[in-house]
Parts: structure tokens; sequence; C-alpha cells
């Protein structure tokens, strides 16, 4: 009988008392059972540590590691890959804060093995109220990562980026590219990008991973402060020319230019209405000239547009204002 092909599942953690059991509860339940279970431990001061002994002591398949002192959430998550048995395949992370149900990694597996030339899987997910990663032929497991790199970089898919948690790696390629770039924010979607323009693709039509969408969280956080749009900008539209296996018309970037040119002139538009002076000027600071320019161009065409919805804003935040003000006064 042939042996299945080891997978390492990582969870890479600190301070995760209010959800690290329910993950690990998660990993535990697979029904793919040959697996080795990672845990980094990013020098937490909560409960967390307690937590992962008790699970620790229950199963021979978690190994358990701690960091001397934190360090950036894309180091430990390269720290904890680096932890894999050299004889395992795939890379798959659990994040704390997320779940994955219990045949993700079977399902995972058996797409990830059609093919050779795979080298990331990805699946439908939950994230908060909605179900994401949608849009590919359900009869298709898999595809020509060039194909569906050009469609994500212009913007017209996203079937494999928003969160570490909704992909497995091939563990090859995963240090082939030496895992996350800490440079960026959004370093899985920029690993993502290398990955697709060198290797197949392989998704599964299931739900198979849940990740949160906690309005205190690094993804509103990137939203918030631009960080989302500037980094896009940098590996999805200054660095083009780094990607080997696609190329983009004269028709294609201009549509680029003018997507982020839209998105930039609404982002100035609410951060001007709350007065956020540094998020604006950090924006104009980064953005390529040529973007500039069309912004300048939206922003005088569209003048008593942008004037109306400026306003539109500054109420918003009037009226929130009043509404946390009458709020904190009934407890003082």
């Amino acid at each position: 009988m042939k042996t299945k092909t080891l997978v390492s599942i990582c969870s890479p953690v600190y301070n995760g008392e209010d959800h690290i059991e329910d993950c690990i509860k998660g990993v535990l339940n697979q029904t793919y059972e040959n697996f080795e279970y990672i845990i980094v431990d990013n020098a937490s001061t909560d409960n967390t540590p307690s937590i992962i002994e008790k699970y620790r002591k229950k199963d021979s398949r978690i190994r358990v590691y701690r960091n001397e002192k934190t360090v950036c959430m894309d180091d430990n998550f390269n720290i904890c890959a680096g932890y894999c048995s050299d004889n395992s395949k795939w890379i798959k992370y659990a994040l704390a804060d997320d779940y994955l149900f219990p045949d993700c990694v079977e399902k995972m597996i058996k797409v990830g093995e059609m093919d050779e030339k795979v080298g990331m899987v990805s699946a439908y997910r939950i994230a908060g109220n909605f179900v994401t990663s949608m849009c590919l032929p359900i009869e298709q497991n898999v595809f020509n990562g060039a194909e569906i790199l050009k469609r994500q970089i212009l913007r017209k898919l996203h079937v494999a980026d928003g969160s570490p948690n909704t992909v497995m790696y091939k563990k090859s390629v995963f240090f082939e590219f030496n895992g996350f770039n800490s440079k960026y924010n959004q370093s899985d979607v920029e690993l993502v990008f290398k990955l697709l323009d060198k290797y197949k693709f392989g998704f599964v039509h299931y739900v198979l991973t849940k990740s949160g969408r906690d309005k205190k969280g690094g993804f509103y956080y990137l939203v918030k402060h631009g960080f989302h749009i500037l980094e896009y900008l940098d590996f999805g539209y200054k660095n083009l020319s780094n990607y080997k296996s696609i190329s983009f018309d004269k028709d294609e970037m201009d549509y680029l230019k003018m997507y982020y040119a839209r998105a930039i002139v609404s982002f100035l538009r609410t951060k001007c209405a709350y007065f956020e002076w540094e998020d604006i000027k950090r924006m104009l600071r980064n953005i390529p000239e040529d973007i500039k320019n069309e912004v300048k161009k939206i922003f005088i065409r569209d003048f008593p547009k942008h004037i109306i919805k400026y306003f539109v804003s500054l109420l918003r935040r009037i009226k929130s204002y009043v509404r946390d003000k009458k709020r904190f006064e009934q407890f003082t």
C-alpha cells in the first residue's frame, strides 16, 4: 500500500488564548491523518502556552516551540515552516484565530497531487459573513498559474490570496521563494504572485477554511490606512516586469492605471473628511506619477461629485462623534 504524503500543519501564534483551542481542535479533527503539527509560540504573555501544552500531551503529532522573544508575524510564519520535517511535502497553515474544516487537508492533498507542477492549492473560504474565492469553473481543478496571476493582478479574480490559512503550499516551492517577505504586510499575496508566475495552481471547489473579519484585525488596518492599495501598487503595478510568464498590452495597463486612480480618489476623499493627513501624505508620496496624474484628472473632472461625497462623509463622521459622545456621557 502506498504511504500517504506527509503534510506539515503550522500554527504560528502570539497571545491567542481566545482562539487557539478551536484552531487546535480543527487541526486534530482532520480526516487526513498523516500530518505533523507544528506550533510556534511567539513569546506569548497570556494563557496560550498552557492551552497548547494541554493538547501536546494528548497527541504525539504536535511539536511545540517557543521563541525567546517576540518577532514580527512574517518571521514567525517562516520560523514555523523551518521546523517542518525533511520528508513532508506540503505546508498547510492553520492560523490561531482561524479554522480548518475537517476535510480541508484531505481535499487539498487530492488536488495538489493531481499534477506535480502544482505549487499551491486554494479553496473557497468563509470570511466574516461571506464566502470568498469564487468564479473559477467548477469542472476544473488544475489551472495555468500565469492565467490566474494575470487575472489576479488585473483585480478581476481573487482566488489565491486573502490569508495563508486559505491555501496549501508545496514545501519545496515555498522555500524556493524564501517564504514570506516581511517587507510587505500582505506578504502572503506577494508570495502567491511569485508562485503563480512559475507553477500551476490547484483549486478545491469546497469551503475548507474560515477566517475572521475582526474590525480591529490586520486586514482592516491595511485598508483603513491605505497600505492595501500601496502594496498592491508595488508588487502588482510598479514591478510587473518581475513576472516572466505574463505581459500586459496598453489597454490592460490603462485599465490598471484607472483602477488604482479611482481607488486612491475614494481613499483620499474619505481621509479628507476625517482630517487624517498622515494617511493622505503617505498615499500621495508613494503612488507612481502616471497614476497621480490620473488622480488629478478625476478630481478636476468630477469635482462637484467629490464635494458632495466629501460632505456626506463629513456628516457621517459628525453623527458618529455625537453618538459616541452621548454613549460615553451615560457612563460618566
